[in-house]
């Protein structure tokens, strides 16, 4: 395992996705919500950089250790979004079932927009609307800053370990 990314490298990449979101127009003060328990991290520090802002959580279950299956929502929000800007974050984005199922789940509640914000998102994965810090290309699996290993530990990490699989 060695460090991918330093917590001075995401305190940079965090400021600038905040300083992207501040420069769009919303009418009333945009609605964060965070996927639990992977972004709390990077959604804590976010939303402390962008000003007015309401928040919320959710969480959502797609991986048994590290193989994703059947994405169960295990809490949804509690706040009203209808006709409010609301940005989605997770940590990272993949294949983007977890957040397009997330998505559609949320559109119910009518908002005015969803926009999916990750802190990572794989080379291979694409979703015009997605807003993120750094794209993946080797990594296989990520720890630290909100990301755990498999046994559930190494969230508190400020910086971000990785496996690179070696050819």
């Amino acid at each position: 395992m060695i460090t991918l990314f330093t917590e001075r490298e995401i305190k940079n990449k965090v400021g600038e996705i905040a300083y992207n979101i501040k420069k769009r127009q919303h009418e009333q003060p945009p609605v964060f919500i965070c996927v639990l328990n992977g972004a709390f991290m990077f959604f804590t520090d976010l939303v402390k950089q962008v000003g007015n802002c309401e928040i919320d959580f959710i969480s959502a279950k797609s991986y048994n250790g590290t193989t994703q299956g059947e994405i169960r929502i295990l809490k949804t929000i509690t706040i009203d979004i209808e006709g409010k800007d609301v940005y989605l974050i997770d940590d990272i984005y993949d294949s983007g079932n977890t957040m397009n199922r997330l998505i559609k789940h949320l559109q119910y509640n009518n908002p005015k927009s969803i926009t999916p914000i990750t802190l990572f998102k794989k080379h291979y994965s694409n979703n015009e609307d997605l807003i993120y810090g750094f794209e993946l290309v080797d990594e296989h699996w990520l720890v630290g800053y909100g990301l755990d290993a498999a046994d559930g530990t190494k969230r508190n990490l400020p910086h971000i370990l990785g496996f690179i699989p070696e050819d």
